[in-house]
């Protein structure tokens, strides 16, 4: 007994000369140092019983489902005979062989006097029965009842285990079969330790359980998936509503187009191409065969910066920006984020995002967003130990910087601007009365199927999507700002209320502007100069790479300023004009808070 307890504690079963030099070494010391109780005590908490028990304590609960206190003579020696050969009496596979073995080891204890005639006979009296084998009439009866009948059961493996986490569980029990044999997973006591934050977890659950248009509408589902920024680390995932083991899981499986929640990777390659956010793009029809894109509602507005292209979502100001950048030059942006795997369309179509992609991979693409440049993969798993406490798995964190952190400042501070002024003000979420730090951009593709929101904060990205299975039309309300977003600021609003700390700054953007990398200067929106008095509501902070910020005032290219102080009532009339179309402006702009640009009549009829 003590040569095995020194080799199932403290080595492997491999067949080499030196092991069996450490295990008699080891035999004596153990020897010298325990007494033979306490290494017969050891060694029943560290046998192998089968069915991936190690231990007594394991054993009683995985064949009997109790402790040890309440099992009794007859269970004991069954127990006791399974460790010398635990495949062949293996009570779930091979119940006869095992109660044979039990009567053997219950003789041995009567001839030699460890139990008296009368507990010999009673245990003998013991009958077992596999749980799929129990008898009709015993089916109904409490664990208690059955034991003072004289009967155990036999457990069954549960072929679907119930988890609390299913959603996150079912993915982890299918990596972990890629990494090990079903022998070493069921027998071998392997401890896997996981990325998943239970907290993270149950608010994630909470907010997607209890949200009103999920509830109110019938097969309206979705998913939801959180990342930590800098690690990859999968903190939460939510695969749809009630979701039970074997569901299918939309937070990883259900491929959808993204609509405008892809656009910031227009802006993103346009950034870096050298084009400022202040860069003046025309809102006027354009035609491409029998394609005539148009914006949500029908509207043109004249000129747009990429900044307020994106702010309010603005269909034909990313078309135009795909234009000047190229596709060759987008789908290099999206393999360096670590979309490899994702078909871009090969044309314009793409600035609206035509592609297919799933809630995980889009909240994957954006991690270099909220890290500052770096692609990591994304991991569930940790590490995992074998029963002696070795550690036989570790996932290492693949990051690689990929994007410079000045471009991606600029493309943060965008997303900041959707959240604080444009489609995504929905999500924003308070804490002591502040907003936090955070930016995203909403997606609702054709006749509202799905609607997205992607949030970014400094410590986390999650995306979330929600939309009917057959992938029909939600109803004209049912945006990526009107309804996602609302959805991300219940989640992300319960982690604040509850102590997480989603990060305070974006540390690539205020350390450009610490180093002087990077400017933050007041423009116009309209035609990208420097605010003034002339910008009204068209006044946006922009960020900048130092020497590219505008130096010409917004006064120049805003045709009433220099009217402004003529007594004529002529100009006065038009300056009255002028202002009632400022506050239809912004008037128009605060209705367009739950509605987004995507594919609102993208096509002619």
């Amino acid at each position: 007994i003590t040569q095995q307890l020194a080799k199932n504690a403290f080595l492997s079963n491999e067949k080499k000369v030196m092991r069996k030099v450490k295990e008699a070494i080891i035999t004596v010391e153990l020897e010298r140092s325990y007494t033979k109780d306490e290494i017969l005590e050891k060694y029943m908490n560290e046998i192998y019983f089968g069915a991936g028990a190690y231990g007594v304590k394991t054993a009683t609960r995985v064949f009997y489902g109790k402790t040890l206190k309440d099992i009794n003579l007859a269970e004991s020696a069954l127990l006791a005979g399974v460790p010398n050969r635990p495949n062949k009496y293996n009570p779930r596979r091979n119940l006869n062989n095992a109660v044979i073995r039990e009567k053997i080891v219950l003789s041995q204890m009567r001839k030699y006097d460890f139990i008296d005639e009368k507990e010999y006979q009673e245990a003998l009296s013991q009958k077992f029965y596999n749980e799929k084998n129990l008898p009709e009439k015993l089916k109904d009866l409490s664990m208690e009842k059955l034991s003072q009948l004289n009967v155990t059961v036999i457990r069954s493996v549960s072929k679907k285990r119930s988890y609390k986490t299913p959603d996150f569980t079912d993915i982890v029990e299918n990596k972990l079969f890629e990494l090990f044999t079903e022998k070493q997973i069921y027998e071998e006591g392997l401890e896997v330790y996981t990325t998943l934050d239970i907290g993270m977890q149950k608010a994630a659950k909470e907010a997607f359980q209890s949200f009103e248009p999920l509830k109110e509408k019938k097969g309206l589902d979705g998913g939801m998936v959180t990342l930590e920024a800098n690690t990859g680390y999968v903190r939460a995932v939510v695969g749809g509503l009630n979701f039970k083991s074997g569901d299918y899981n939309r937070a990883i499986y259900a491929k959808r187009q993204p609509g405008s929640s892809f656009k910031p990777f227009i802006y993103f390659t346009a950034l870096r191409l050298g084009y400022p956010m202040n860069t003046v793009i025309e809102d006027t029809p354009i035609e491409f065969g029998k394609w005539k894109p148009r914006n949500y509602g029908g509207n043109f507005r004249k000129n747009f910066t990429l900044l307020e292209g994106m702010e309010r979502s603005i269909n034909i100001v990313a078309i135009k920006t795909l234009q000047k950048v190229g596709i060759k030059s987008l789908n290099e942006t999206i393999k360096l984020a670590g979309g490899e795997n994702i078909k871009i369309p090969q044309n314009l179509t793409a600035a609206l995002g035509t592609m297919v992609v799933t809630p995980y991979e889009l909240s994957a693409l954006y991690l270099p967003f909220a890290n500052g440049g770096y692609r990591i993969k994304p991991k569930y798993i940790i590490l995992v130990k074998n029963r002696y406490g070795k550690v036989i798995y570790r996932e290492k964190i693949e990051q690689k910087k990929v994007f410079k952190s000045e471009d991606v400042a600029l493309i943060t501070h965008m997303m900041e601007d959707v959240v604080n002024l444009g489609t995504g003000r929905n999500a924003r979420v308070k804490k002591d009365g502040k907003n936090i730090v955070q930016g995203g951009k909403t997606g609702t593709t054709n006749r509202q199927r799905t609607a997205w929101y992607a949030g970014i904060t400094p410590k986390y990205v999650t995306t979330v999507y929600i939309g009917y299975d057959n992938n029909k039309p939600m109803g004209r309300s049912s945006t990526g700002g009107g309804l996602t977003a609302k959805l991300w600021k219940n989640y992300y609003q319960k982690l604040v209320d509850q102590g997480y700390d989603t990060g305070k700054e974006f540390n690539y953007i205020t350390d450009g502007l610490k180093n002087g990398k990077l400017s933050k200067v007041w423009i116009d929106s309209k035609n990208g100069r420097l605010a003034d008095s002339t910008s009204g509501w068209s006044k946006r902070w922009a960020l900048f790479k130092k020497g590219t910020e505008p130096v010409e005032m917004a006064s120049l290219y805003n045709s009433d300023f220099n009217d402004f102080f003529k007594k004529s009532d002529k100009v006065f009339l038009k300056k009255i004009k002028k202002t009632k179309e400022n506050n239809e402006d912004r008037e128009e702009n605060e209705k367009k808070i739950d509605s987004d640009s995507m594919f609102q009549n993208l096509f002619e009829n």
